[in-house]
């Protein structure tokens, strides 16, 4: 029975002293102007209890005070982090709440999880294991969301842990394998396996799988060796190694580890709690095997590191297994006063199992009072089991909402799978689309650009046929004037300068003569020279209304485009100014106006039903204006779709840079205008 005791001490020392959750890791701080914050951590570290506090609302007011929310989460989150520094638990309460209240704010998902972390390792710390079990669940959940595979490991080791303390033991292996599985996933995570191994390792000892607990605790030294300057770590597995042979029986190999332990380099001042713990593993395995050398001498040894490091619970233990030794000695005085000693450290420290122990103990020990020992044990012990079947009831339920939430969010990531799928397929049918459309696009688009191309190309051919014409009518008109030319010619010659010779050689001849038949002659001969001056003035004048005229080849041309029309019933009228020159108009016009009179002519007897065509020009400094208008039975310009006609009209207009506009209403006519800057 006593080495049942003894077993159970020494594992909820080693649970104290190795298994604690360590600290997250630290949070990536960003660029602040001012770190006042950082001074006044450092300074509270050596500062009085009143200005630690001082300092540490200082702190938490500065955060509050920040210009932006995201300046605000960046201090509330590293002051929630920093535990060391704010060791006011109200205060501290108030800026983890505030802090998980500003990142919601900003919907900082990570930070918020975080937060979360930083209360359930508060409250861990304080022994309050269903609320910190139920935060780390929370920041659990967060982390899954968000894919952070090393946070949700963390969470899940360190709720195993927690749930060890309460002896869940199935929940925690469960949890522990759940981390390893997100470890695995990830490079160079050493530690965090290390750790699971070793928590596996000491499940499996308290369930009394010795086996399968050296299994673990090898994996857990096949980490470490990949860590440098790991030898202490490796320490404590050795330790823990130690009391799994221990409660096994097999103290030979037991104490062999234990040695090893103490005999680590330099363990004694940088993990003195270990060593201690080394020292009574060693005595009680010593004890445990009968050999009683030098076991004394270790028990007073961990007794003196323990207090040091005011660790009662531990002390507690180490003299419980001095009244073990003693009674094995046969002083029952010597082991109850060792027991009792025990009994008042357990109390002080709040160490229930261990009180429990020793109360079970000293009814052994002390028969006379055994009846009231065995009432405290009993009070006791169904006390700690009612809670821990609460608390274990209650973390069977978190952990239920925490598997069921990941649960879904395994769903909800399978049917975003499904529809990421799903919107390739579409994406995919739409880009087909696109690109069936945009080639039926190009190849229409070529097509008009092509036949555009063929239209401008006959265009061209039809602009040089009309000016081929003009060109022909400008050589005939030319004919006609070299024509009138040689007539007028030959009639000064032949005419008029035949008759004023003989007038001059009449007179001529009369000068010598003054007789009155001379001057009869004479006045015939002045009678000759007014005719010839009338005839002179006759030609003047004639010449005087060609001039007036001047041939015109544009207008010319109008003309006989309109006088050309076949359809006898259709009256065609053509005004223009005589004065203007209109002529002098750029070719390009003439050629172009000219196509769209044509071209409006023929729809006029083709379509308009009309008996009068009229075609008007006027021009002013900046515009030449053609207005063309019939009496036919007109149409509504707003309905239909535009014929030929008009997109001829059109890209002629535009080539002069001009604008056109039709006015037309059914049984009154059609006119069309022409604005064409000169």
């Amino acid at each position: 029975m006593n080495k049942l005791y003894n077993y159970i001490s020494a594992l909820l020392l080693l649970c104290l002293s190795c298994i604690k959750t360590e600290p997250k890791k630290e949070i990536q701080s960003t660029p602040v102007i001012n770190d006042s914050i950082s001074i006044w951590s450092a300074e509270s570290y050596t500062a009085e209890p009143k200005r630690k506090l001082e300092l540490q609302y200082k702190a938490y007011q500065f955060a509050l005070d920040s210009p932006t929310d995201t300046i605000k989460s960046f201090h509330l989150s590293n002051l929630s982090y920093n535990q060391r520094f704010i060791s006011d638990s109200s205060l501290y309460r108030q800026i983890n709440k505030h802090a998980i209240l500003v990142n919601q704010k900003i919907k900082d998902t990570s930070a918020i999880a975080s937060a979360y972390w930083d209360l359930a390792y508060f409250l861990e710390n304080r022994n309050t294991n269903d609320s910190a079990f139920y935060y780390y669940s929370e920041a659990l959940n967060l982390f899954n969301q968000i894919n952070y595979k090393e946070d949700v490991g963390y969470m899940y080791l360190n709720m195993a842990s927690i749930q060890m303390k309460i002896k869940d033991y199935i929940g925690s292996e469960a949890n522990t394998i759940k981390a390893i599985e997100f470890f695995k996933t990830l490079e160079n995570n050493n530690h965090h396996l290390y750790r699971s191994y070793n928590l596996l390792g000491v499940i499996l000892t308290d369930l009394k799988d010795y086996e399968k607990s050296l299994a673990y605790y090898n994996e857990a030294l096949f980490y470490l060796n990949k860590i440098p300057d790991s030898y202490l770590n490796e320490a404590s597995v050795l330790n823990n190694i130690g009391v799994s042979y221990r409660n096994n029986e097999q103290y030979d190999k037991a104490i062999e580890n234990f040695e090893k332990v103490l005999n680590t380099n330099n363990i004694p001042t940088k993990r003195p709690s270990l060593y201690a713990l080394a020292l009574s593993n060693l005595a009680t395995s010593k004890l445990y095997k009968k050999d009683t050398t030098n076991v004394r001498n270790l028990f007073d040894q961990a007794i003196e590191i323990k207090k040091r490091e005011n660790d009662l619970g531990s002390i507690a233990t180490s003299y419980y297994n001095y009244a073990e030794l003693e009674a094995f000695a046969e002083d029952t005085t010597a082991a109850i006063h060792k027991a009792k000693v025990a009994e008042k450290l357990a109390i002080e420290g709040k160490a229930n199992e261990r009180l429990l122990k020793t109360w079970q103990y000293l009814a052994i020990l002390d028969k006379i009072n055994a009846s009231d020992y065995f009432k405290k044990f009993t009070k006791l012990n169904d006390s700690l089991l009612t809670e821990e079947r609460k608390q274990q009831n209650k973390f069977a339920r978190i952990r239920f909402e925490t598997d069921e939430f990941i649960a879904e969010n395994i769903e909800l990531e399978s049917e975003k799978q499904v529809l990421s799928k799903q919107k390739q397929i579409w994406i995919g049918i739409a880009t087909g689309f696109f690109l069936l459309g945009l080639s039926v696009y190009i190849i229409i688009n070529q097509r008009a650009k092509n036949q555009k191309l063929r239209f401008d190309q006959q265009q061209q051919a039809n602009n040089q046929e009309i000016f081929n014409l003009m060109l022909m009518q400008k050589q005939k008109v030319d004919e006609v004037k070299r024509l009138e030319q040689k007539r007028i010619s030959e009639e000064l010659h032949d005419g008029v300068l035949g008759k004023m010779l003989g007038a001059r050689m009449i007179l001529t001849g009369l000068n010598k003569r003054a007789t009155d038949e001379a001057i009869q002659e004479k006045s015939k001969a002045l009678g000759s020279l007014q005719e010839i001056e009338n005839e002179i003035r006759a030609i003047s004048h004639e010449l005087s209304h060609s001039a007036y005229q001047k041939i015109s080849n544009f207008t010319d041309s109008v003309e006989t485009l309109l006088a050309n029309n076949r359809n006898t019933k259709i009256k065609t009228i053509f005004h223009f100014n005589e004065d203007e020159n209109w002529d002098s108009l750029a070719g390009e016009i003439k050629i172009n106006v000219y196509r769209i009179i044509q071209e409006t002519f023929q729809n006029a007897i083709k379509h308009s039903k009309c008996s009068f065509f009229e075609v008007t020009f006027y021009r002013d400094d900046e515009q030449f204006n053609v207005i063309m208008n019939d009496n036919g039975i007109g149409y509504n310009v707003n309905k239909g779709k535009k014929g030929i006609g008009i997109r001829n009209i059109t890209s002629r207009i535009e080539k002069l840079n001009g604008s056109f506009h039709i006015d037309s209403t059914e049984g009154q006519g059609t006119t069309i205008s022409l604005n064409i800057p000169i």
